[in-house]
């Protein structure tokens, strides 16, 4: 399974991107995220959005959250940073995660939980999960 997010729009403390999960060329689901604002950074503690590029996902019980997440991590960006994907609105909600969200405006994501459920339930389907972030921000 291939979660892509594209990143196409900065504004004050946010980033935001389009998302799509597929496999084998079959749409599953897409929306919006919502990062924290650049620049890209590998370093920990800076409320900043991971670097574009190929990550794993797998789970995380979350004790903030009650509930297991996905947490995104490849060789530059440890799975201790705890990545997580979760509901949430604007950048103030993302302390370095990803956010997503059915549709977006200039201050955030919207319909948060419900995209958030909706990705959990496919993610649990499947066996490999793989994300792509790649930066068109213009």
């Amino acid at each position: 399974m291939l979660m892509s997010i594209t990143r196409f729009k900065e504004i004050e403390d946010r980033t935001i991107g389009k998302f799509t999960i597929t496999e084998n060329g079959e749409l599953f689901l897409s929306g919006y995220t919502c990062e924290p604002a650049g620049p890209d950074t590998i370093l920990s503690g800076k409320d900043k959005r991971i670097p574009q590029g190929e990550y794993t996902i797998t789970w995380h019980n979350s004790p903030r959250f009650n509930r297991l997440l996905p947490l995104i991590s490849n060789s530059q960006v440890p799975a201790t940073r705890c990545i997580l994907i979760h509901s949430g609105n604007t950048g103030k909600n993302t302390e370095g995660c990803i956010l997503v969200g059915k549709t977006y405006d200039n201050n955030g994501v919207w319909s948060s939980r419900e995209t958030l459920n909706a990705l959990i339930e496919i993610f649990q389907k499947a066996k490999d999960i793989k994300l792509v972030i790649t930066n068109q921000i213009g």
